[in-house]
């Protein structure tokens, strides 16, 4: 299945990875809201496309995709008796030929509630949060690029009752963001014109693109537009160097958790597919199946490995100096800024408790922390991360 998969976007698998981590985090979200939160669920695809698709019905579109999975989640619920749901889509496209292809897949698929709108994003956003005034909002931001000015869309992420997912072009920022010839446009993005002041005053030792998502992000909690801001790399297919990273704003605790969830199954999806690539440039396996290889490499280098849960110790130690905290809300502390799920944190900090790093205390039968088990550090030390 998986093969099958991977051959649609031959050349461009980077991409695959992006619409499994989109498809399987809309499922998620979109089972929550519909059940309790909203009845009414909007999809926004800030930079539809299409662009290099495999087939004329755009099957790895994200559009299609992101529609093709939040119309399953609603059947599903709808047999099992949850009725009055409503899922609109909203299209955004700059390009006058891309357009006309958007128009013309929302005529054939007009049983959906589709909207397109042409031109840039920016210029979309008032129309946009018009169609969009109830229930909650998912917007897609993948551009090609950085030239975007992020103010405008930052004021409308916050009016918006919901999340967004952006597509951090890690390769592109990295290359490009000591050009003198491109400060304007990063200026823009950053939605400071002074940044290259700021960016220059951060570790020497961060790389660009990390330096450049550490002010992005500053400035989108800034603006009020996330409270948290977890991010995923993922790799070039080919490469040992980060393509791009999905970058997830929200203001739920929940949504940090489920984002890491998610984070652990793509990325298992991801080292398979690294792995199908180099069995078919090598013609053989050697002593592993191509699932052990992958087992192997997400224990060595993924999400809850011991290099990460030593990043995560030492930011539960940061996090402690400020005092006694809620494991809910240290948990999501470590979450948002380590690839680490709920349970790897829940295992972190039984393992500092035994080697006398924190203390906490559990009720009963409990043997992992709760949400309102409150943890303190026995002794604190200046870290970095």
């Amino acid at each position: 299945m998986l093969g099958a998969q991977i051959e649609r976007y031959e050349g461009r698998e980077q991409s695959f990875i992006k619409h499994e981590f989109l498809t399987q985090y809309l499922q998620a979200a979109a089972y929550k809201t519909l059940q309790g939160r909203s009845a009414t669920f909007n999809f926004v695809d800030a930079f539809a496309g299409p662009w290099q698709v495999s087939d004329e019905n755009f099957s790895d579109a994200s559009f299609n995709q992101a529609l093709r999975t939040l119309d399953a989640v609603k059947s599903d619920l709808e047999t099992r008796g949850v009725f009055g749901l409503k899922i609109r889509f909203c299209f955004c496209e700059r390009r006058p030929e891309a357009v006309a292809r958007l128009r013309e897949y929302a005529l054939k698929n007009s049983e959906f509630i589709i909207h397109v709108f042409e031109g840039p994003f920016e210029d979309n956003l008032e129309q946009i949060a018009f169609v969009c005034n109830d229930g909650f909002t998912f917007t897609f931001i993948d551009p090609t690029g950085w030239n975007i000015r992020s103010e405008p869309v930052l004021d409308y992420l916050k009016k918006m009752n919901g999340e967004f997912l952006i597509n951090f072009m890690s390769e592109h920022v990295n290359r490009h963001a000591e050009y003198d010839q491109v400060s304007a446009s990063f200026g823009r993005f950053l939605a400071d014109p002074d940044w290259k002041k700021d960016f220059d005053a951060l570790p020497s030792q961060w790389s660009n693109e990390e330096r450049v998502l550490h002010l992005l992000r500053k400035k989108i909690k800034g603006f009020g537009a996330a409270t948290y801001l977890p991010h995923m790399p993922i790799l070039k297919p080919r490469q040992e160097r980060i393509k791009m990273r999905l970058l997830l704003g929200t203001h739920s605790s929940k949504g940090v958790e489920v984002f890491r969830d998610v984070h652990s199954k793509v990325e298992l999806a991801e080292f398979q597919t690294r792995s199908a690539i180099a069995e078919s440039n090598t013609g053989q396996m050697g002593l592993f199946t191509r699932a052990d290889e992958s087992a192997m490499l997400q224990a060595a280098h993924g999400i809850g490995s011991d290099g990460v849960k030593r990043r995560a110790r030492a930011t539960v130690l940061n996090q402690l100096a400020q005092g006694t905290l809620s494991f809910q809300r240290l948990a999501t502390a470590v979450m948002e800024e380590c690839p680490m799920r709920l349970t790897h944190t829940k295992d972190l900090l039984n393992s500092m408790k035994l080697s006398g790093e924190v203390s906490f205390e559990l009720v009963g039968k409990e043997k992992k922390p709760q949400p309102r088990t409150m943890i303190s550090a026995t002794y604190t030390k200046a870290c970095g991360i």
